[in-house]
């Protein structure tokens, strides 16, 4: 019978690389959580401080994704519903687009993380404001520089608190 002997020494810091380098799903949705909350706040930010807009108008247009147009108007009324539909899609998406960035930051060296971040959050703007506006045209109001810099910084935090989170047990 013929037997085969690896040597430890060449095995243990393979497996270290391939260990430290695996995917875990609950820091990229903890880290799409936080992203997520402050690209929310920054975007409700600009909408109401910069545009003079209804702090609702963001969160109908969000809930129109799956509600349809017809919730667009009024935009500057409450309902409590379609506030809490589009803060839930909004959340929703921001999980969504934080396991595929995870996965990309898992396999780049640390020191390139962020700028895979920054790059998908750029990519997720063009995705999100040129590709879907196809079919969800109220969004071409918001192809501005400021909704394009709130992307990228969701990208780079959450490639940043990838990091973060994945380290921290």
């Amino acid at each position: 019978m013929l037997q085969v002997n690896f040597p430890q020494r060449t095995l243990a810091p393979r497996v270290r690389v391939l260990l430290r380098r695996r995917l875990r799903p609950a820091a990229a949705l903890k880290a799409g959580a936080v992203a997520g909350a402050i690209a929310l706040l920054l975007l409700q930010f600009f909408a109401v401080v910069v545009y003079d807009e209804s702090p609702w108008k963001l969160l109908r247009m969000i809930a129109a994704l799956a509600r349809g147009p017809g919730v667009l108007e009024p935009d500057d009324e409450f309902d409590a519903a379609i506030v809490a539909i589009g803060v839930t899609l909004h959340f929703a998406l921001a999980l969504l687009y934080a396991l595929p960035l995870a996965g990309l930051v898992a396999d780049a060296p640390r020191r390139h993380a962020y700028a895979v971040g920054l790059a998908f959050g750029i990519a997720l703007y063009f995705a999100n404001f040129y590709g879907f506006t196809a079919l969800f045209p109220w969004f071409a109001s918001h192809r501005t520089v400021d909704t394009l810099a709130i992307h990228a910084l969701f990208g780079l935090s959450a490639a940043k608190l990838y990091w973060l989170f994945r380290r921290v047990r």
